[in-house]
């Protein structure tokens, strides 16, 4: 589809309707893109409805039954759906192009094929990218993480087999990833939305060729803070996390006197500081204070040592 129409980058945005009356009344060049521009707002309205209606078959839960978290989750399904339509590959606005009397654009019109097989296509395309879209809400839902009892419940068992392989006490993981994400409700993101899943701050240096996402961080130089753009590693998964999180201080000599303290959960991580683990001057301190929280006190780490 032509692209000589500004078109919105969020779905509130109303400040092309007059350029597009505009276009609506020129030559027939012009009276295209409006018409492809018009197909396109159609294709997002109808977009949107679908949403709406995948939203309404799931139940009800406390967590999401606020107003304000019915306006926002409308307001996110609102961008979803500019989005989708603004890649230019669901067909629908195409056929709508037809329909109303315009010709389909260059990358979609194929010899010999009519309206209907156009349509098909729509469809098609609409439907894997609805699918596409369930799939990260789902994925996105079942890892929400809303206090520290959800964080504590979902990492609790990847903690325990990850301080196992490292002789630590999980609990000690756990107020680690605490501290770096908050616990778990500012895990790294990258410009499209998706999930990092580090939970240690590991940085993307020292030959790693994985997933990365960048983002502006605090580093401490001589106790003075400073913003700065870093590379940090992201995975698939939490668990992914933890298992790096093993191989990178198993395999970084600097952090062998750290893993010979193990028995010591302050020892241990205050090996970690002094091996250059964070540049925070404080942040063994942190760990440690979080660590003698109620949150992590019912937990058991005898389970959590080496045999």
């Amino acid at each position: 589809m032509s692209n000589s129409i500004s078109q919105a980058d969020v779905y509130a945005d109303f400040n092309g309707l007059a350029q597009l009356k505009a276009k609506a009344g020129g030559d027939n060049a012009e009276q295209q893109d409006a018409l492809e521009e018009v197909a396109r707002q159609f294709e997002t309205i109808f977009l949107k409805m679908m949403l709406k209606s995948m939203r309404d078959t799931v139940p009800d839960s406390e967590l999401i039954d606020g107003e304000k978290t019915k306006f926002y989750q409308s307001m996110y399904d609102d961008q979803i759906s500019l989005d989708l339509s603004k890649r230019g590959n669901l067909g629908l606005a195409d056929m709508i192009v037809q329909q109303l009397g315009g010709s389909a654009s260059n990358k979609e019109k194929v010899e010999g094929q009519g309206l209907a097989d156009y349509r098909d296509v729509a469809v098609q395309r609409i439907a894997g990218a609805l699918q596409e879209s369930s799939i990260k809400t789902r994925t996105s839902k079942a890892e929400k993480i809303e206090s520290p009892s959800d964080f504590i419940r979902q990492m609790w068992p990847q903690a325990q087999q990850a301080a196992k392989e490292l002789g630590v006490d999980a609990k000690v993981l756990l107020a680690q990833s605490a501290l770096e994400t908050g616990w778990g409700k500012h895990v790294m993101h990258n410009n499209e939305g998706q999930n990092s899943h580090n939970l240690f701050g590991i940085k993307a240096s020292h030959g790693w060729d994985g997933k990365t996402v960048s983002l502006q961080t605090v580093e401490f130089n001589n106790g003075v803070a400073a913003k700065q753009q870093a590379n940090f590693r992201a995975y698939d998964s939490y668990q992914e996390s933890f298992s790096d999180y093993v191989q990178f201080l198993k395999q970084n000599p600097r952090y062998q006197q750290a893993l010979e303290k193990v028995d010591s959960n302050e020892g241990f991580i205050k090996g970690l500081q002094k091996a250059g683990y964070a540049t925070d001057p404080a942040y063994a301190k942190k760990i440690v204070s979080i660590l003698g929280r109620e949150q992590l006190s019912g937990l058991n780490p005898i389970a959590d040592k080496k045999a």
